[in-house]
């Protein structure tokens, strides 16, 4: 499956990058939710509450259960840095739709 999102970059760019998406993790430490994909340098960051991911995750679930070959993010933003590197953000919630 792929990923559609729009991200921000540490100079604060935005661009909309599509992505494999392997996976979604939430990192209690930093409040924030992690998206993996096939880039090896950097990670997609979004600050979200708790509540905000489980939403979040529930609606990756019921994209994968229509086999849908894309998920797109159209409301949120994406923070994309280097490993490890957290960035402060409003916290976001995300609507996700299946294409």
């Amino acid at each position: 499956m792929y990923i559609s999102m729009q991200c921000s970059d540490n100079s604060g760019v935005l661009n909309t990058e599509i992505c494999t998406f392997y996976g979604i993790r939430y990192v209690p430490r930093f409040r924030a939710a992690v998206i993996s994909t096939e880039h090896l340098n950097h990670e997609y960051v979004i600050p979200m509450t708790p509540q905000d991911y489980e939403a979040a995750v529930k609606q990756i679930k019921d994209a994968m259960k229509t086999r849908a070959t894309m998920i797109s993010l159209e409301q949120g933003m994406v923070s994309r840095g280097r490993k490890g590197e957290i960035r402060n953000m409003e916290p976001q919630k995300l609507v996700i739709i299946a294409l």
